[in-house]
């Protein structure tokens, strides 16, 4: 009943088509099948290492050579594209970090960025953890690049996603040791732009104080306040840590010393 033909036939006419990603209604048009149907040759496509289901509903072909492993494993963008397509959205925060090589441990989670319309019930992402964090309508796609069939946080909007939200990274340690590997690749004028139209003047401020403190090659020295500071803001909201260090400048107050965050970020 379903042959390595039939199979073959069904992946061919989606990518001769450009679809490396689909919905379960576009299989089902195209393979003219019943929805049981459709479903059982789904099935045997997963079976077999071909598709892989992202999310209920949405799959994505596998590429020759990868077979076996996940789509979320290879290629998060492609899995993201499957799973969020015709919607607005972009993989940001500790991903976004992961996709530029910024931090050292790979983020297993996926941090996907979306507007608030409730539309997004899943917790995991071909069978690893989904995140969704919710953002204004017009700020999902400020400082963003395509990447397959998704978006995702180029690294000035990574770094501010980051400096905006540390918990969502892993806290200061990881901000640090990320806006150190960025260094001169991160471009100060567009760091500024992001945070003026985000509204983010405490996360150029996080960004601003370790960029100095740190010595950060291309960025220290060349960030400056949306608005002058008129109070403190913790470089780790929320982290139950004690004030060791207060950077005069940008009035951002630091958990752990200078010299021990520097270690850290450089290791």
């Amino acid at each position: 009943m379903y042959s390595p033909r039939t199979f073959l036939s069904f992946l061919n006419d989606l990518v001769a088509d450009g679809l490396t990603v689909f919905s379960f209604d576009e299989a089902v048009r195209r393979s003219r099948r019943s929805r049981t149907g459709t479903a059982n040759l789904l099935r045997r496509l997963r079976d077999r290492g071909l598709v892989d289901r992202v999310r209920r509903g949405h799959y994505a072909i596998r590429q020759l050579g990868v077979l076996g492993t996940t789509a979320a494993a290879e290629d998060v963008a492609l899995a993201v594209g499957a799973a969020f397509s015709g919607r607005s959205h972009r993989i940001g925060y500790r991903s976004a970090l992961d996709e530029h090589d910024l931090i050292s441990h790979p983020s297993r989670t996926i941090y996907v960025a979306v507007k608030p319309d409730g539309r997004v019930r899943s917790t995991k992402l071909s069978d690893r953890p989904l995140r969704i964090v919710l953002e204004p309508a017009a700020a999902i796609l400020v400082g963003s690049q395509q990447r397959e069939d998704s978006w995702v946080s180029d690294i000035d909007r990574a770094l501010l996603d980051a400096a905006a939200r540390p918990a969502l990274v892993g806290g200061a340690a990881v901000l640090a040791e990320a806006i150190t590997a960025a260094g001169s690749r991160a471009n100060p004028k567009r760091l500024q732009r992001y945070a003026k139209v985000l509204g983010w003047s405490a996360g150029l401020r996080r960004l601003g104080s370790l960029a100095d403190t740190l010595h950060v090659a291309g960025l220290a020295g060349r960030l400056h306040p949306i608005v002058p500071p008129k109070g403190d803001v913790d470089l780790e909201p929320g982290a139950r840590s004690k004030s060791a260090w207060r950077d005069p400048r940008w009035r951002v107050v630091w958990g752990q010393t200078p010299k021990e965050l520097a270690r850290v970020a450089r290791q």
